[in-house]
């Protein structure tokens, strides 16, 4: 009986031996591969930017995804307000990362008002390691991304976060995928389907100044139809995530606290999408009750979509180029001058 308890527990801890080495090099090859995937140069460069600022500088901040970045630009902003602001939205970035982003931003520096674009298609999703972990690329403050992993991410997200052979799986085989393309295209002339289906888009797309991305596209005419990301989505089935709510409020507290002027704004999407989305009324007054039972000023685009833009402002369906950044500058520029004035 002793001689098969023993070699029973002996089989116990050689598994566990056995297991621990193999997710150990597993996650050690993942984490590799990962490692070697494109980082997002152009965020890189607004926060390298943003660090570089002179502290406490700042007198308006944009926070958000990237329809702030492609919407906002600080240079046209500072000319017609006379303020001196700074573009910090990031690539499809929800309201937690947002948040953190603010806590880094105040660290450095101060500003009176904060511009954050609310963009309802991630508004509605639940948490996005990825979207953490590129947040986690660019942002110096270890401690701050501590707090976000104690207090942001879901358990099962923080245990997978600490499991390298969980969560860099995605990465490796995505890195891998591309090796092999490269491969077959370098070896036996492969074509790969974007680049044999996909029309390029004519034009430049660049880093300007301030965190803001310079980009004169038009929107591709595929997205005039079957390729446009709004079909069959319905306003009515739309609700703001739990976890975001959470978020948007502590935003909100957090600016209140701060004694800043938190304006809400959600960016246009290109007229054709508008046609093509079922019911958005529903969204927007949905953001609008809560922006309201906030005291948040809130200024919608897509309110005016018609009346201010057209499809040869947007550089995709539902991002403006330079030319729409232009005219959403002047609009909001005026919608501030308005909300400021005396007894407003």
């Amino acid at each position: 009986m002793r001689g098969n308890l023993y070699t029973f527990s002996f089989s116990i801890v050689l598994f566990s031996v056995v297991t621990v080495f193999f997710c150990s090099s597993v996650g050690r090859a993942y984490a590799d591969a990962a490692s070697k995937n494109h980082v997002n140069t152009w965020n890189q460069r607004r926060f390298q930017d943003f660090y570089n600022t002179e502290r406490d500088t700042l007198d308006m901040i944009f926070i958000g995804s990237s329809h702030s970045y492609c919407t906002f630009d600080p240079l046209l902003i500072d000319e017609l307000l006379g303020v001196n602001s700074y573009q910090m939205g990031m690539p499809s970035q929800t309201a937690d990362g947002t948040y953190y982003t603010l806590r880094e931003i105040l660290n450095d520096q101060s500003p009176s008002v904060v511009v954050m674009e609310l963009y309802w298609m991630l508004l509605d999703k639940g948490f996005d390691l990825k979207q953490a972990e590129m947040l986690f690329q660019v942002m110096e403050n270890d401690e701050l991304k501590a707090e976000y992993i104690a207090h942001g991410f879901p358990i099962s997200e923080r245990v997978k976060y600490y499991l390298p052979f969980i969560r860099f799986q995605q990465d490796f085989f995505m890195y891998k995928n591309k090796e092999l393309l490269d491969y077959f295209e370098e070896e036996h002339d492969l074509v790969r389907w974007d680049e044999r289906w996909s029309v390029p888009q004519e034009g430049v797309e660049r880093y300007s100044d301030k965190g803001f991305m310079y980009c004169d596209y038009n929107i591709p005419l595929s997205q005039f139809g079957a390729a446009n990301q709004f079909n069959g989505f319905d306003g009515d089935n739309w609700e703001i995530d739990r976890n975001q709510k959470r978020f948007l409020d502590k935003i909100v507290e957090l600016c209140k606290r701060e004694g800043i002027q938190l304006i809400f704004v959600t960016a246009p999407v290109a007229n054709v999408s508008l046609e093509i989305i079922q019911n958005y009324d529903a969204v927007h007054e949905a953001i609008s009750n809560f922006a309201e039972g906030h005291g948040i000023p809130y200024l919608d685009f897509n309110i005016k979509v018609d009346e201010l833009f057209t499809n040869e402002n947007f550089r995709d369906d539902a991002h403006l180029n330079y030319s729409g950044a232009v005219i959403a500058c002047e609009y909001f520029a005026e919608f501030m001058r308005q909300l400021n004035q005396p007894g407003t």
